[in-house]
């Protein structure tokens, strides 16, 4: 036989669970946030802000000597001596090598004997030639051979050919050269050279700057330079020289690069010709104007008007038509484009970053 006691708890529980369940409905019901429709549109702001800004490029490159040279030997013999360090500083045409001239010298001798002999047989054969004793053909033969040697004599420029001299003054930054070894003479593109010559007292950047910004780099422009060797500190700079010609910045790009030079004041810094460094070429600055956030501007497509969404107090939107200045790496110079702009576009007010076509004046809208 059932227990109706047990049928009756077993009830209890199920009124019990199913009031819980009620009271919480009641509950979320007067905790539910308001619907989107009465938030109005959700959006980010940004403020604007009153300051300085500047536009620059930025480019990294080595630095570099402003002169330099790579010094080959023109005589293949073996080096003897060399003469300076890497760090030591030169003078134009200060011997760095010496070379074993021995094979040079033998040359020369064998070359001083035939023009001697050339030269008396030149000598008789012209006494001969003009009385009359010997013809018009033996005489030009024996005075081509007398050229020749001579041509040949002039070309054994022992103290030449056997020291290897720097071409200009400045400092050794490379040296090649070790004794017993031959001189390798010429400059093909598989030869390195014997020594390198820079002049270091003055540095420069040689950077590629991108076709699409050339157009803004102009000669006698500041740059600032930094490098990890100079840690915190920078470096000034200025814009020297831009080529006429641009070249393509990959072998196989389409892209177009155009050279330009920037001389380096590395005053009393602890920069080194061979280290990267980046140099920040400055265009254009301005101060004391009135700037937002690149992505706050709204370009009309059809109209090309561009313009802000001021956000109100009571969170909703004006449309502020805007003249745009100079454009930095994240701000943009603005201006109200009329006098009824003016008044709202003020430092401190806040604008609708990244705004979207939905947006129009009066709107509601909250802030994110």
């Amino acid at each position: 036989m059932k227990n109706p006691l047990k049928n009756v708890s077993k009830k209890k529980k199920t009124l019990i669970i199913i009031g819980g369940i009620v009271v919480i409905c009641i509950i979320v019901s007067f905790i539910k946030p308001k619907s989107d429709a009465s938030q109005g549109v959700l959006v980010s702001a940004g403020t604007v802000s009153r300051g300085n800004l500047s536009q620059t490029i930025s480019i990294k490159s080595t630095v570099e000597g402003s002169d330099s040279a790579n010094v080959f030997s023109a005589a293949n013999y073996r080096i003897n001596s060399v003469t300076v360090k890497e760090g030591d500083v030169v003078q134009e045409g200060q011997i760095l090598a010496r070379l074993d001239a021995d094979d040079l010298t033998d040359e020369y001798n064998k070359a001083k004997i035939s023009y001697d002999e050339a030269k008396r047989n030149y000598d008789n054969s012209k006494t001969l030639y003009e009385e009359g004793a010997l013809s018009q053909s033996d005489y030009l033969e024996a005075k081509a051979a007398y050229d020749t040697s001579a041509l040949t004599l002039s070309s054994f420029n022992i103290t030449e050919n056997a020291n290897v001299t720097s071409p200009i003054a400045g400092t050794v930054t490379r040296v090649n050269a070790t004794v017993g070894k031959l001189a390798n003479g010429g400059s093909g593109s598989s030869s390195e050279p014997l020594f390198v010559i820079e002049n270091l007292d003055n540095l420069q950047m040689k950077v590629k700057v991108s076709e699409y910004d050339i157009g803004k780099i102009k000669v006698g422009q500041s740059a600032t330079i930094t490098a990890e060797v100079l840690g915190d500190v920078s470096v000034t700079g200025v814009v020297s020289h831009i080529s006429p010609t641009g070249e393509a910045r990959d072998a196989g790009g389409s892209e177009m690069v155009i050279p330009v030079v920037i001389d380096i004041d590395k005053g009393e810094s602890n920069l080194i010709a061979g280290v990267t460094a980046k140099a920040t070429i400055l265009i254009d600055e301005v101060a004391d104007v009135l700037t937002v956030p690149i992505d706050a501007v709204f370009e009309d497509p059809s109209t090309g008007e561009t313009s802000v969404f001021i956000i109100s107090e009571n969170d909703t939107l004006t449309k502020v038509p805007v003249n745009i200045g100079l454009e930095g790496d994240f701000d943009t110079e603005i201006s109200a484009a009329d006098e009824s702009g003016s008044a709202l576009l003020t430092e401190g007010a806040r604008i609708v970053l990244a705004p979207s076509y939905e947006l129009a004046d009066g709107m509601a809208v909250t802030v994110m």
